[in-house]
């Protein structure tokens, strides 16, 4: 793949031009040098974004570009390119990021980057995780966590997928790598399980060594036969519910009955207590001798009254002692009622819980078969656990026995790729011992034989100064070996941001200009950059006027400036959050 022309549906936007082959580089400039406004910068031209754009019209994941189509509605890009003799042009707009047209054909996300998949990878079957979208950033590293490591392009996946990535695109035997995963995978798995067993109430036990399986099982094995024979001989009352029911209802209504007999007796007694008071016996002749010793005379009128008085006053009493002999003689017929039906209940009652006593009831065959049956689970999954645990250990050694061999195979098969190994270690120094001649660096490619997913321990190694730039220059020289000695692609560009150059010291950064002239020169591959202007004075310093612009000025294929919002890339002013 080498890429041809980025472009966009607005007249605004500054379409981009490649080079076919060999060098391109995209230059930020701030217009006016002299300048001392702090909001006029290298940053927020465009140069960045351009890399967002070319990843956006290869298929990059849309939640990746929320705030890129929300503030650019009814935006279309395209992009050009070339594989082998073929050229394609790739079109998304951000109104419908889902899709993508690639030669006419509308394709959604899936379909497209499966299609650029084979036409840039040669990706074999049975091998997971490696992907068009997986890989594509190895050469056109998409963000600021791109730069962070040599090995890590997107900065967003686990550490067997990275090594994984870089063992393909070194050429290394990837079924290696994806047998020794599986093996692990599976080994975890089993002692996941394992583990799991371990949590189990039934089986603690066992593991503690608190208890013996064989004996237990031979124990269930007892009590199962035994509740076999109780559970045969079991008599179930078909009506044992209903009777238990109606024995329920009569105990209440006897219940409520006593209670009634209780209260009606109370209330005999307290007539009883007040027929038992007698009426005071002081008369109207006891009256008027009180009152003569005190020389009062009463009138015959008032006397006459009093003895009226008198008279309704035995009268009441007369009649109050008439209606409590009533009104006793009553409840205690009521009581013998009452009394002669609490017989009669009692007995049904009676009669009713001895036919429940003589009987056996349904939900205590119920509590036995659920106990039968818990006991044969109990014996069936210790059993299991039993055979599991056997099986288990066979495969964990099975699995052992795989790994030293995978080991063994690896260390094998790493010893006859020693000459291709050698040829990747070899191109990465060179280039390195351009910037650091007194260094030790190479690449490092190894077995790895500890209990862990990776097969291979894959290093760039540069041993220096620890100056801010060597992380940089390290992934410089790493992209560019997967670029001219990697294998299993069809890449023939990379792409970096101004970012790389960010801490490389000046001579450093002339050298990697250099380095870059005379390895895309008279080739078919692709190198395109972009770069802030101060940048490259301090390359200019060094290479001098002739050289600076037969390798610099004579590749620049376009310049952003911060003058006015019409010279940056999009030729409008908006704030884009994403990457």
């Amino acid at each position: 793949m080498q890429l041809i022309k980025v472009s966009a549906n607005q007249a605004d936007f500054k379409t981009v031009h490649f080079n076919k082959s060999g060098l391109n580089f995209i230059v930020a400039k701030q217009k006016n040098v002299e300048n001392k406004d702090t909001g006029n910068t290298y940053n927020g031209v465009g140069k960045s974004l351009l890399v967002s754009i070319v990843h956006f019209c290869l298929g990059s994941s849309k939640k990746n570009y929320k705030s890129f189509c929300r503030n650019l509605p009814d935006w279309e890009f395209s992009l050009e390119f070339i594989i082998g003799d073929t050229h394609y042009a790739a079109t998304r707009s951000t109104n419908n990021p889902d899709r993508i047209n690639l030669n006419g054909e509308k394709l959604i996300l899936r379909d497209f980057n499966e299609k650029l998949e084979k036409l840039c990878f040669q990706i074999p079957d049975g091998v997971s995780n490696l992907s068009f979208r997986a890989l594509l950033p190895f050469f056109i590293r998409p963000n600021k966590k791109s730069y962070v490591s040599f090995d890590e392009a997107s900065g967003s996946h686990n550490s067997y997928q990275k090594m994984l990535y870089n063992a393909f695109l070194l050429g290394l035997d990837v079924f290696l790598a994806h047998k020794k995963y599986n093996l692990k995978k599976e080994q975890n798995r089993i002692e996941e399980l394992e583990r799991n067993f371990r949590k189990d109430d039934l089986l603690r036990d066992f593991f503690s060594g608190q208890k013996d399986v064989a004996l237990t099982i031979d124990d269930l094995d007892e009590q199962i036969e035994k509740l076999e024979v109780d559970l045969k001989n079991f008599k179930i009352a078909d009506d044992y519910y209903q009777v238990q029911l109606e024995a329920d209802e009569i105990e209440r209504k006897l219940f409520q009955l006593n209670n009634k007999i209780i209260l009606l007796k109370n209330n005999v007694a307290s007539i009883e207590k007040s027929l038992s008071i007698e009426p005071s016996k002081d008369n109207l002749d006891d009256i008027q001798k009180v009152y003569a010793e005190v020389n009062v005379h009463f009138s015959d009128t008032l006397t006459k009254t009093l003895s009226d008085l008198e008279s309704f006053y035995k009268k009441l009493i007369s009649n109050r002692k008439r209606r409590l002999l009533e009104h006793k003689n009553k409840l205690g017929l009521e009581i013998e009622e009452k009394l002669i039906e609490s017989q009669r209940l009692q007995k049904n009652f009676d009669e009713l819980m001895k036919y429940l006593g003589d009987h056996d009831a349904l939900d205590v065959f119920v509590t036995l078969s659920e106990k039968y049956s818990n006991l044969k689970a109990k014996r069936d999954n210790l059993k299991k656990y039993q055979v599991l645990q056997t099986e288990y250990k066979e495969k964990l050694r099975e699995i052992e026995k795989n790994q030293i061999e995978q080991s063994e195979t690896t260390d094998e098969y790493l010893r006859r790729m020693q000459t291709e190994i050698g040829e990747l270690r070899n191109y990465f120094r060179n280039l390195v011992k351009r910037f650091y001649p007194h260094s030790v660096a190479g690449l490092s490619i190894e077995n790895n034989d500890r209990d862990n997913l990776q097969r291979y321990d894959i290093d760039a190694k540069i041993e220096s100064d620890n100056s801010d730039g060597i992380n940089n220059v390290k992934i410089f020289c790493y992209d560019l070996t997967l670029l001219f000695k990697g294998q299993n692609h069809n890449m023939n560009v990379i792409f970096h941001d101004s970012r790389l150059f960010d801490g490389i010291d000046e001579r450093q950064k002339a050298e990697l200009i250099k380095v870059l002239y005379e390895e895309f020169s008279n080739t078919n591959k692709q190198y395109i950059a972009t770069v802030n202007q101060n940048q490259l004075n301090e390359i200019y310093n060094i290479l001098g006027d002739e050289l600076y612009t037969q390798i610099i000025e004579k590749n620049t294929v376009l310049v952003l400036t911060d003058e006015d919002p019409s010279e940056k890339l999009l030729g409008i002013q908006v704030d884009i959050e994403d990457n």
